[in-house]
């Protein structure tokens, strides 16, 4: 048996009870506790390690989690690794785009600044 526990109450609107209920049955939740208890370990445990951190939540469809649990299994990688690897990778691609595109503006502009402007263009 589990560590004992302490009984609180909890006052939570119509809506997100109902959403609560739906959740009864996933994961080992046999009763509205269970998903309760589940919910604060893991919000608890999403927590980021140091102040400065922070966490984000990503939804996933059955075929990324597929994926990811194959991922797992071939290389050990967690899926909070491979978030944070294409989470860098989506960065660094980012910054690259930017910077390319700022080295094309500067090179047209240096390429204006040297072309010879045409009488019959002037006004």
């Amino acid at each position: 048996m589990g560590a004992p526990s302490t009984h609180i109450s909890l006052r939570i609107n119509e809506e997100d009870l109902m959403l609560l209920d739906a959740k009864i049955g996933q994961l080992g939740a046999r009763n509205r506790s269970d998903v309760v208890r589940l919910a604060i370990q893991e919000y608890l445990r999403g927590q980021p390690r140091l102040p400065d951190m922070d966490t984000i939540k990503i939804p996933l469809g059955r075929r990324d989690k597929m994926n990811l649990e194959m991922l797992y299994e071939l290389e050990g990688t967690s899926k909070e690794q491979a978030a944070l690897e294409g989470l860098k990778l989506y960065i660094k691609q980012s910054v690259t785009r930017a910077e390319e595109t700022i080295q094309l503006e500067k090179a047209l502009e240096e390429s204006r600044a040297l072309t010879i402007k045409s009488k019959e263009y002037q006004e």
